[in-house]
């Protein structure tokens, strides 16, 4: 039989969520937080407006329930076989209501009496407390961590789709450069952005089963021009471009490959740029390159930040700081670990990472370095291209 990679690396994904559950002396894991239902069934596209929810039994085959509205969508994208559906209307031999048809799948599994794990970190206590009624001889545990620490250790399958994400960031980035003049207003720079990802995302899509995903990268790009660039998350706007304004953009909201995204940010100046501003800038290249030599398995995720702040401290801009060194990065905007005081979390290989060191000047400017990574056996790789070493100026 030919090897289908992509069932593959799912199954594997399950096999490393039992390990956990064994661990935890879990029967069963159910699995609600979309992105999480993500991971587990394949099916990334989805729309989590409806309950949408996954079974992993210790043994034997996973289930994966959706809206009616999703069936046909998730019988071609995901790998698991065992899928079933509820309704909003009176359908006959099918449940109106998504908790019993829960049940019904616990019952298939023979899990009336079992210990299940629930994400109780997402799911709303109405709905923790129906379940419980419903079946009121299962001993929940929470679980919340389970898909947490499987999620962290990215597959060799996982590093190929963010270095898609990488190139479709990337690509973002130089279509801004090459939008950006005066007169130019920040959304307009934000839609070449989101052509030119949309447009190299889809190069990527050459599978037969890719007829079922979108190229088309959402959220809203992030991007400030002049004063506005010392606001850390702001989107695009009507305000005009100038000549000597510092521009921030942010393409960690709008790229991403099948669902994955990276961390990448990117500044530039209009026409020129003052001393200070290209002085910051290599500050925080330096203090980036500063965690780069750092980085490796066995360092730990606080240590990384630590030596960061230090040196932007050291330079008289610690005030200036607004926000952690960095996170993880995959499936969602932020994962674990956090790259900041308290995070102890010991690196390993296949862990994937931002590194965005910033400083953020109000009613001045900002400007923010960041690129992503992974943690291999023996140091790192980028997931992104390297930040150009000195200031761009357009």
């Amino acid at each position: 039989m030919q090897a289908n990679p992509k069932r593959e690396e799912f199954q594997a994904r399950v096999e490393r969520i039992r390990d956990e559950m064994r661990s935890r002396k879990l029967d069963a894991l159910f699995v609600m937080q979309p992105t999480n239902v993500w991971y587990v069934t394949g099916f990334w596209e989805f729309i989590p407006i409806r309950i949408e929810a996954a079974l992993v039994p210790l043994e034997g085959e996973c289930a994966f329930i959706v809206s009616k509205n999703e069936y046909e969508y998730a019988a071609k994208a995901s790998w698991i076989e065992d899928i079933r559906y509820y309704t909003e209307f009176p359908e006959k031999n099918h449940f109106q209501n998504p908790y019993d048809l829960i049940v019904e799948v616990i019952q298939d599994r023979k899990l009336e009496r079992a210990a299940v794990g629930i994400e109780e970190n997402y799911m709303p206590v109405g709905e923790y407390g129906r379940l419980k009624q419903r079946l009121p001889n299962i001993r929940f545990q929470d679980s919340s961590t389970v898909l947490q620490r499987c999620r962290m250790i990215k597959s060799p399958f996982e590093i190929d789709l963010l270095k898609k994400s990488g190139r479709v960031a990337t690509a973002a980035w130089a279509a801004s450069m090459k939008a950006i003049k005066p007169g130019v207003r920040e959304f307009e720079v934000a839609q070449a952005a989101r052509d030119a990802a949309t447009r190299t995302a889809a190069t990527f899509l050459t599978a037969p089963e890719d007829v079922n995903h979108s190229p088309i990268t959402d959220g809203v790009q992030l991007i400030q021009a002049g004063k506005r660039s010392s606001i850390s998350h702001g989107r695009g706007s009507p305000n005009p471009i100038v000549d000597g304004d510092m521009v921030a953009m942010c393409f960690c909201m709008t790229n991403q490959f099948k669902g994955y995204r990276v961390g990448y940010s990117r500044n530039l100046a209009v026409g020129s740029a003052t001393q200070e501003m290209k002085d910051v800038y290599k500050l925080l290249y330096d203090a980036q390159h500063a965690a780069f030599d750092e980085l490796k398995p066995g360092v730990t995720a606080s240590h990384l930040d630590r030596i960061v702040r230090e040196r932007i401290y050291a330079a008289g801009y610690g005030d200036y700081i607004e926000h952690r060194l960095g996170r993880g990065v995959g499936l969602d905007i932020a994962e674990a670990p956090d790259l900041k005081e308290g995070d102890d979390t010991v690196l390993q290989p296949g862990v994937t990472l931002s590194i965005e060191p910033a400083i953020y000047i109000t009613g001045k400017w900002g400007i923010q370095i960041e690129d992503s990574v992974h943690v291999t056996p023996t140091g790192w790789e980028y997931l992104t291209e390297p930040a150009p070493s000195e200031l761009p100026i357009v």
